[in-house]
């Protein structure tokens, strides 16, 4: 179905690539998620016991927990729109411009300074950069489809046969 060099196949893969990514992100953020309310139960219960130290630390952990989560949740929304516009030149059958729209936003995933420090992320920008890295190597100038205007003597034949198979099939049978 697919050819070696189909820039729909690649764009599948790539598609692939960026809905892993999206998984692994969106599993981080509900760990995060989870780890946040946690501590924020123990500085809670620790606020109650009155060991205000213990639980300014908590609060100041939760405080953190959350610039990362909102940090998350600004690659999972670039991901997003890298997925949809994927989406959009898969259905479209349009991959001129995919790359040109790709490459800003897989930039500025790499500039976050979460996908440095998270290991697992930086491979994933990786595979995603090479994907749409590819992808643009298959871009090539679309085709032009070359048309040959019939000569008017072919036209005035086919024209004839249509007028005479209509006087066929609108003559009444006896």
């Amino acid at each position: 179905m697919f050819k070696r060099n189909d820039p729909l196949r690649k764009a599948f893969e790539t598609l692939y690539t960026v809905r892993l990514f999206r998984d692994r992100v969106s599993r981080l953020c509900n760990r995060l998620d989870e780890r946040k309310n946690e501590l924020r139960a123990r500085m809670l219960l620790l606020e109650s016991r009155g060991e205000s130290y213990l639980a300014k630390r908590y609060a100041e952990e939760t405080v953190k927990l959350e610039g990362l989560l909102k940090n998350l949740a600004t690659i999972q929304l670039v991901l997003d729109k890298v997925d949809i516009a994927l989406q959009h030149a898969i259905v479209m059958r349009e991959f001129n411009t995919l790359v040109l729209e790709l490459k800003p936003l897989i930039e500025d995933l790499s500039k976050l300074p979460i996908i440095k420090s998270v290991p697992e992320m930086s491979l994933l920008l990786a595979d995603l950069e090479e994907s749409v890295r590819e992808l643009a190597e298959l871009q090539t100038s679309p085709t032009s489809i070359t048309y040959s205007i019939p000569t008017t003597s072919e036209v005035k034949a086919v024209l004839e046969e249509a007028r005479e198979a209509l006087k066929k099939r609108l003559e009444p049978t006896t």
